[in-house]
């Protein structure tokens, strides 16, 4: 009575889905859904411990559920004097809060300023002095290294002179001790 196959295409379409050669070929999906549904609801009424877990299970659903808000599951299970506690331990930290949300409100109008609007024109006209600054570093940099060049041979020919001089003054001292004896050997002679 099927002119068109649309029962044996159903049929098929349902060994696909479920993956099982089907005894009772008469049978839909939806007539074993209820069959199914049906024996594991006897099922459920004839096993007490079955019947035991789904009901300790009703009882700590909000627990057990993921989805259900900590805040409101704390709400539930906190006693009043347990939040006071709560809120008066952390009294010093909610004090600290406020008065940084106070300073943060009192700086808002720091924030909303006319100044800020001129940024984007501004930093396209800083572009091009970021490039001359730039430059102007690596100069910067190159005339350091020369300057410490310059007063490396500097500090070397002070230091040369230096020791020059400290040589010339031990050569002056040694003949002044020198013509000074020789002096006194001629006084010493003629006296």
């Amino acid at each position: 009575m099927d002119p068109y196959g649309f029962e044996s295409r159903l049929r098929h379409l349902e060994h696909v889905v479920t993956g099982t050669d089907q005894h009772d070929t008469n049978a839909t999906v939806l007539q074993r859904l209820e069959r199914l549904q049906k024996e594991l609801h006897a099922l459920y009424r004839n096993n007490k411990t079955i019947h035991d877990f789904i009901d300790k299970y009703e009882t700590h659903a909000k627990v057990l559920n993921p989805a259900e808000s900590s805040l409101a599951l704390e709400r539930e299970i906190l006693t009043p004097d347990t939040k006071l506690e709560l809120i008066m331990a952390a009294y010093d930290d909610l004090e600290k809060y406020a008065s940084e949300i106070k300073q943060v409100k009192s700086l808002e109008h720091v924030m909303s300023g006319t100044e800020f609007e001129a940024v984007e024109k501004l930093g396209q006209e800083l572009a091009p002095l970021e490039a001359k600054h730039t430059e102007q570093a690596r100069e910067l940099n190159a005339l350091t290294q020369r300057l410490a060049r310059v007063m490396d041979n500097y500090n070397a020919q002070i230091n040369t002179l230096s020791e020059i001089f400290i040589s010339w003054d031990d050569i002056l001292s040694t003949m002044e001790v020198h013509v000074s004896a020789l002096e006194a050997q001629q006084n010493g002679a003629t006296a």
